[in-house]
Parts: structure tokens; sequence; C-alpha cells
């Protein structure tokens, strides 16, 4: 009997201790662990992704965290392959960083699309999924927002650009497939580079100027490196953005806390970025206000010529995209475009 008692709390105790590390795990929260190429205290990061990363957190009740690693993974333009492979769970990715690679994306690329990023990047998200999503270009992750940003323009440290022709044969930097072609067609050399490298070859003298956003001339800490901004109505050019979960991981997350976390991303994400970028845009110009920057916006004559050189950049992007499958990429471009100018 004395036996068959201490088997009895034996096996209890067991059970018991089994229940116990079950619940544990049950309730252990699922870490996604961010790998981050900008800086901790970058503005994108403080004012947009940290923040989201608080609302994941709290939509979720606690059970999924985010937590950034303390250095990137692998470079800028390997984030997709790094989020993808499992190296990291989560980045924030550039898709004009590898060129040929999103070419439905490259849509946010597009000349002359608005300049407002607190309209444009939700009305990418919610054009890019109703009409490109079924392409499947982000295969083996899940795509928490995608957006366009604010427009860029061409900054200079000689010389302001008056005419088409004074960027034949200037050095400028570029940062997607659609900005080196954009330059090619202006007769212009494209260095194909991101935009943490452009602080060094603008002040070894490498290049004459890049294509930048406002934003980025003072985040890349080049506002003592250049003197000439040309604004050009609608942008020469913009970037597509993304955040990237690893598929696996977003598997692990459970369906309920998977819908409470695109609650908070999707266009939501995307309109907090949107409102970011706003404010750089704001804080650099002011910068370089400061600095005594001659900033111009392109006159009627130089913005029709503009728009004329590159008028060929559209009508490549669609017969791309119908090659990707989209039976009508020219009515997703019109329709992107009449959410941005119906603000």
């Amino acid at each position: 009997m004395h036996k068959l008692k201490t088997i009895v709390r034996t096996a209890a105790i067991g059970l018991l201790l089994a229940a116990t590390t079950a619940l544990a795990q049950a309730q252990a929260p699922v870490v996604v662990k961010y790998s981050s190429w900008l800086p901790p205290t970058h503005w994108l990061n403080t004012t947009a992704v940290i923040p989201w990363m608080a609302e994941v957190e709290k939509a979720t009740q606690g059970r999924v965290k985010i937590e950034m690693l303390p250095k990137t993974v692998g470079t800028p333009p390997t984030q997709f392959d790094v989020v993808r492979d499992g190296l990291a769970d989560l980045s924030l990715i550039v898709t004009g960083y590898t060129p040929g690679r999103f070419e439905l994306a490259e849509m946010g690329e597009l000349p002359f699309l608005g300049e407002d990023p607190t309209i444009m990047s939700p009305a990418f998200d919610r054009v890019y999924r109703k009409h490109f999503a079924s392409a499947n270009e982000f295969k083996g992750v899940e795509v928490m927002s995608i957006f366009t940003i604010a427009p860029g323009h061409i900054f200079t440290s000689k010389k302001q650009i008056k005419s088409v022709d004074d960027l034949k044969g200037m050095k400028l930097r570029s940062a997607s497939a659609t900005g080196t072609r954009a330059l090619t067609l202006l007769g212009a050399v494209p260095i194909l580079k991101s935009s943490t490298e452009a602080f060094e070859m603008l002040s070894t003298g490498a290049i004459d100027g890049s294509l930048m956003l406002q934003e980025t001339v003072k985040s890349t800490n080049s506002v003592g490196l250049l003197h000439y901004g040309l604004l050009v109505p609608g942008g020469l050019f913009n970037s597509s953005l993304a955040v990237i979960v690893n598929g696996d991981k977003w598997k692990t997350i459970s369906p309920a806390d998977q819908r409470a976390i695109m609650g908070v991303s999707g266009e939501a994400l995307a309109a907090k970025i949107g409102r970011a970028y706003a404010a750089a845009d704001q804080s650099s110009i002011d910068a370089m206000k400061e600095a005594k920057y001659v900033l111009e916006r392109a006159n009627p004559a130089l913005a029709e010529g503009l728009r004329k050189a590159l008028s060929p950049i559209e009508d490549e992007w669609i017969a791309k995209a119908k090659k990707k499958g989209v039976a009508d990429p020219a009515a997703a471009l019109a329709e992107f475009r009449a959410a941005v100018q119906s603000r």
C-alpha cells in the first residue's frame, strides 16, 4: 500500500510539473528580434518603429514582444535575405537597394508621384496589397507594412541645377533602379549606393551630389557637404520601403495575435511612418536654411523638361509589371495617384 501511494504521489507530482511547464510555455511571449541598419537613435526608429513595437506588445497583451538587436545583421541591401533566412526575425528594407527584385514595389519609386508622405505612405500600402500582393514578391516573409515616403530631389555641392543640360556628366548618388534610370536619361552618371554610404562619398568628393530626400541631407550628416537643392514638383523620384517579418516566425504567433498585430500595422504603420518623414523633412529644411543653402523649386520650364526626359520610366515600369502577371498596372498607378491627389 505504501509503495502504491508513493507511485501515485510521484505520478501526481509529475503531472503537476508537466502542467506547470506547459502553462509557463504557453504564457512565454513570442520574442521577435529586430535587425535595424539604422542606429537605434535614428529618428525613424524613435518616432515610428519603436512606438510601433510598443503598440504590438500592447495589442497582444504582452504575448508578442519585439526586441532590437544590439547591432545590424548583414548590410542594408541584404536585410530581406537576413529576415527570410531567419538570421533575424524583423527588419525595415528599402526595396530599391536590390534593383530588379521587387519590380512591382517600384511603383512607389516613380517620378512625380506627390509630395505629402502622410497621404502617400498609407495609400501605397492599400494599393499594393489590393493589386500586387498576389504576385508574392516577398515570398518567405510577411509584410507588416509597405509604403512610399517623402519625395526625393537633387542636391549638389558646387553648383545649382538650372537646366536639364546642367546635369550632363555629373556624378550623383542614386538609391534605386528608378533613380539610376532617371539619372541616365538626364545624362548624369549614377552611383547606386545606400544612404549610409552617402556621407563618405560626398566628403571625399567622389560624387558631385546626390538624389536625396530632404531629410536625408540632415540624417546622413551631409548638411556641411552640400550647398544647393533643386526641389522638383512631385519629386524626381521616391523610395518604397517595407517592414517585414520572417514567415516561420510569423506562424509561431497565434491567429488572434496576428490579427491584433495587423490592426496596428499595414496602413496604420505606413501612416505613422509618413508623419515621421514629414516631420523629419521639415527639420532638415530648417537645418539647410540655417546653413544658407540655395534651395530652389524647379521653374515650370525646367519641370517640364524633366518630365519630358523621364517620360519613358513610367511606361517601362508598366511593361515590367505586366510581365509579373498584373493585368492592368496602369490602373493601379492611376488609383494610387487619385488617392494622393484627392486629399
